[in-house]
Parts: C-alpha cells; structure tokens; sequence
C-alpha cells in the first residue's frame, strides 16, 4: 500500500485573520496548501511552507488559471470587502467579491473539477436587524447594507449550485469573531490596542482609527454605539469550524457561532479592567461614529453544527478579550505590529 495521498487545498482570500488561522490548521492536518491573495504573500514565517499565488480573484483569467493550475482538492473562499461600513463607499466592488466571486468559483468548479468540496464564508449580517432573539439557518435573512446583500446572495447561489449540481458546496454563516490578528478597522481590536496602550503609559498612539485619527488621543477612545451587542467568538475555533464542515459527508450550510452576546461597553469594561482601569475613564463617544444602519444585535444558535459535527467553541469571551490585549501589549512594546493589520487596518479587503 501506497502512502496516502496529501489533500490540495485552495484558500482565496488568505491574507486576512481567517486565512492566518486556516492554513496553519491546514498545514498543521498535512495538506497541501495552495493561497491566494491580492497585494503580498502572508508576512507570518511559519506560514512559509505555503504556495502563495497573487492576483486579483475578480480577474476571471487569473481565476480561472488558478483554479486548473492547482486543481485543488479543497477550496475556502475568505475573500472579501470585509467591514459592511465600507461597502457603503465601495458598492460595485462588494459585488463583484462577495457576491459574484463564490458564483465564479462554482462555474470553474463545474469546468475543471465538479469533484472539489468548497466552502464559502457567510456572514451574520446576512440577517440585518433579525426579529428572532437568536439567528439559525431558518432565520429570514433582511440584510441593512450592500455587504450583508452580497453575502446573502452567495449564501443563496451555493445553495443553488449544490442543488442543481451536486456540487459538495456549503457556507458557514460567521457570527463575529475576533483575534489578534484582526486589523484596527475592527472595533475589537481598536479597544484592546487603546487599553494595551493605555496600561503601557501611552496617552497619545502613532496608529490611527478610520477617519485617520489616533485611536488613543489624550487618553481616551473615540467609539460609536456602546449598546450594539454581538456574538464575539475566537477566529482560531471558527476555521476548526469551516474543516468540519467540507470534511463532513454531506455539504451543507451551518451558523458558527458561542450562543452568547456581549455589547461593545461589555468588551470595553473587560479590555480595561485586565489592566487595571476603569473603561468610563477612557471612553468617548463620538455622535460621528454612529451609524445610521447596523445591526444592533446578533446572537447565534449554532445547534446545528454543535450536534450534527460535534463542534463547540473552546475560546470563552473573558479570554479572547485577554488573549487581544496582551497581544496588543507585547506588539506595542516590541514596536512591531501585528501581522494582521494591512493598510494600517483602514481599508480591510480580504482578497
């Protein structure tokens, strides 16, 4: 008997945190792993056994001979206009990736490997403002932005073209989760750097928020709608989540989610009080930040995945809090920041 052989393994999108995570998981279950990503390859070394491919995934000739170059056993799509904020400035765009890039997939999977399992990450925000207490699969889906509705329309056409042509085709519905990879364009991570830098002495910070403002100024943060609650998990538990799913026999589509919510006044309180502050001190609320469209409120009921694959998160809220903030701290004192964080995290285009 011959060795077995290693599963090649397609990930678009991989420059991001989900795609940091997912090929050391990949790497580590001795696959074969083939990235793709926009601008650069991935600066983290112990990803440097991976075959990284740059381009841009909404070329549909550079697709395509990504595709039938690799002839990937696998395939994750993570690509992605990553924040709904910016789909607001950036319309077209967020269709073409989020919506029509997962549809493109399918097609090239139909033309040079129908036999490939792929795994599309969905969003939470495909649900908008649910009137339901807890999101599952059945949830009426009412997205509030163009990113929500982008994502929801790949959501749909996986479901279509697993229907229509067998394809092992399943998405993964992606409660917010959160590391320390995440770029400062996330407000998870804009509040464990501000508290890091706030327990290091610091009043004032070189990094900069959104609007190109320091994200500590004076001492204190500028944040929007303190009451906005959501289902926080850890990005390293989510991408065992997405291997569940293609491994499994059966496509199918699952939310990936703790079961809890917290509200981002909720996270400020913990980030600060890890270092011994009290977060009313070094909190301001900017009426600019306020958004007039959001989703006030996400809570998973991941049921589904927890009993049919056997998965459950391992990372509680208290500690992915704590594991952001010392990550953040150690960066800061080291002066080197955190590898997820492109473009200064202002922009967040996974792809």
């Amino acid at each position: 008997m011959g060795m077995p052989l290693r599963r090649k393994v397609l990930v678009t999108g991989a420059s991001g945190q989900d795609g940091y995570y997912l090929i050391d998981l990949l790497q580590k279950q001795g696959c074969i792993v083939h990235a793709q990503s926009r601008r650069q390859t991935h600066p983290n070394s112990h990803l440097s056994g991976t075959y990284w491919h740059v381009g841009d995934p909404t070329d549909g000739d550079f697709l395509d001979s990504l595709i039938a170059g690799v002839m990937p056993d696998e395939i994750y799509n993570l690509a992605a206009i990553s924040r709904p904020v910016l789909s607001w400035g950036l319309p077209r765009e967020t269709a073409e990736v989020n919506a029509f890039l997962p549809q493109q997939i399918c097609e090239l999977l139909l033309k040079h490997k129908p036999g490939c399992r792929f795994f599309q990450a969905s969003s939470s925000e495909i649900f908008g403002d649910s009137a339901d207490r807890v999101q599952n699969e059945q949830t009426p889906c009412v997205p509030k932005s163009p990113y929500g509705a982008a994502k929801l329309y790949a959501h749909r056409i996986i479901g279509a073209y697993r229907t229509q042509y067998g394809l092992h085709a399943s998405t993964g519905i992606l409660f917010n989760h959160e590391s320390p990879q995440r770029p400062l364009s996330f407000v998870s991570q804009k509040i464990a750097y501000a508290a890091a830098a706030i327990s290091l002495g610091l009043s004032h910070t070189p990094e900069t928020d959104e609007r190109g403002r320091p994200i500590l100024r004076d001492g204190k943060i500028a944040l929007g709608d303190l009451s906005v609650r959501r289902d926080f998990g850890f990005a390293g538990d989510y991408v065992e989540a997405m291997r569940l799913i293609v491994q499994h026999h059966a496509a199918d589509d699952y939310v990936i989610g703790t079961g809890e919510d917290h509200s981002i006044e909720e996270f400020c309180n913990e980030a600060f009080n890890l270092v011994g502050r009290k977060w009313t001190d070094h909190v301001n609320v900017d009426p600019g930040l306020l958004r007039k469209v959001d989703s006030h409120y996400t809570r998973a009921n991941a049921a589904k995945i927890r009993s049919v694959l056997n998965w459950q998160p391992k990372v509680g809220f208290r500690e992915l809090v704590s594991i952001m903030v010392k990550a953040q701290i150690d960066s800061i004192q080291s002066n080197v920041p955190l590898s997820g964080e492109p473009d200064n995290g202002r922009r967040s285009v996974e792809c």
